[in-house]
């Protein structure tokens, strides 16, 4: 099993409870094809960039989840045939930070001009 990113787009909302009813179906259709949920994000209502099957606006959800490789495509179907959901993104979740990685970073300090500019050749200032 792998862990992936699902951004899932809802059209607007009128309340809480509605909202967490279509939370509920989409997390069953996770466990519903063997997967487990591990973290939800609510990003709340955002606006589009351009109107979208005219819609202005949706509410953004990030789900964290683990799930079989093979089992995605089917998710993805289901999720075309959920009324309740307007947009998925499914990618695979970034790998977690190492520790040994954050200690270094630590112990040197950050970078090696303690977060100063970089002037540009010389100490001269750069034109454009």
């Amino acid at each position: 099993m792998k862990k992936y990113e699902g951004l899932i787009i809802l059209p607007q909302l009128v309340d809480e409870q509605t909202l967490e009813d279509k939370l509920d179906k989409i997390r069953a259709e996770i466990t519903k094809q063997g997967g487990a949920v591990e973290h939800t994000t609510r990003m709340g209502r955002q606006t589009f960039a351009r109107r979208l099957k005219k819609k202005d606006a949706g509410f953004y959800i990030l789900l964290t989840f683990t799930l079989d490789p093979a089992k995605i495509a089917t998710l993805r179907e289901r999720y075309k045939l959920n009324e309740d959901v307007f947009r998925v993104q499914i990618t695979l979740a970034p790998p977690p930070a190492r520790e040994d990685a954050k200690k270094a970073d630590s112990a040197v300090g950050g970078s090696a001009n303690d977060g100063k500019p970089v002037p540009a050749e010389g100490g001269k200032t750069a034109k454009t």
